[in-house]
């Protein structure tokens, strides 16, 4: 466990936890590769989570594209290998949001319970799913629209949904959704799909999925307070399609609304870093989906996370010098 300075049933001063070598916020790839690479290292070391250790992970099906994987692997697996490998040497671990980062010798972590130091934070929040920002989205939000093709998937049974976007998790979902659905509606904006050609060759294959390309999302419709349908323009003018689902698969928003004013954000919100991930603030860094320039990608994050890291420990010890 941490490490913390004692009660004082005197004064009633609160316990108050002693500054640690690095703090992760969030327990993602790129998190749990930092965090395991900072055991490695004898860093001691706190995670903070405000959902569910493993991040995005938890809620994917199958993850394409990873090495050492040449026929994918689920989430799940890849989450249980990750985070034993972090849990190995035994890193604190919070499950809280923190509200904001203040810059100090050493860095204040704030949460709304409390305030943790440490010498260096690496900022690894990840993203959260996108949305259509159409009228109907919010009201049905669960109540046919989905944003987890694996949470929600088996509710949609013998139903036709449509998948909206046109990008690799888009079409990986568009595939796996027909196992529960009746049809699948591939509705992407772009005139081609964003995914790679293997997988948009293998979304186009399938029998029970069809592609609209060129097509934007407008409204979504209910009724008695469930999905109907959506409203849909294209070249060829607008249209209403009867469906009984609709999977928001249209990308991602970076979880950086936390360190507006620490350190520099780019116009998409997402954390301006340097080739060793540091940000503009000295021993603040940023890792995976929520620095910019990410190519969204597992691999990638877990590659950010080590070089996080390793930057953050050179940090570390310089400040000992």
């Amino acid at each position: 466990m941490g490490r913390w300075k004692p009660f004082c049933p005197r004064c009633g001063t609160l316990e108050i936890p002693m500054p640690h070598d690095v703090i992760i916020i969030g327990t993602g790839p790129a998190g749990l590769a930092a965090g395991a690479y900072a055991g490695r290292g004898g860093l001691d070391t706190l995670f903070f989570e405000d959902e569910s250790i493993g991040g995005e992970l938890v809620n994917r099906h199958e993850i394409r594209g990873y090495p050492g994987f040449p026929d994918g692997v689920s989430g799940t697996e890849l989450r249980s290998k990750m985070v034993d490998e972090a849990e190995k040497y035994d890193p604190d671990v919070t499950l809280e949001r923190v509200e904001r980062v203040e810059p100090g010798e050493p860095h204040t972590v704030v949460t709304e319970s409390g305030e943790y130091e440490s010498a260096a934070v690496i900022v690894a929040t990840g993203s959260s799913d996108g949305h259509l920002d159409v009228p109907g989205e919010e009201e049905y939000a669960g109540r046919g629209i989905f944003y987890c093709a694996t949470c929600d998937g088996p509710l949609y049974r013998d139903e036709r949904i449509a998948v909206v976007g046109g990008g690799n998790h888009a079409a990986i979902d568009a595939v796996f959704l027909t196992e529960y659905a009746s049809e699948v509606l591939l509705v992407a904006p772009g005139d081609e799909l964003a995914a790679d050609e293997t997988l948009a060759e293998e979304a186009r294959a399938h029998e029970d999925v069809e592609i609209r390309t060129g097509t934007t999302v407008t409204e979504v419709l209910g009724e008695d307070g469930l999905v109907t349908g959506i409203r849909v323009e294209s070249d060829d003018g607008e249209e209403t399609i009867e469906l009984g689902g609709v999977n928001v698969n249209t990308g991602y928003r970076a979880n950086s609304a936390f360190l507006e004013g620490t350190v520099s954000l780019d116009e998409d919100g997402r954390v301006v870093v340097g080739p060793a991930m540091e940000t503009d603030v000295e021993g603040i860094f940023a890792a995976g989906d929520v620095r910019q320039g990410s190519p969204m990608e597992i691999a990638a994050a877990v590659g950010d996370g080590v070089t996080a890291i390793e930057a953050a420990k050179r940090y570390v010890a310089s400040r000992g010098e």
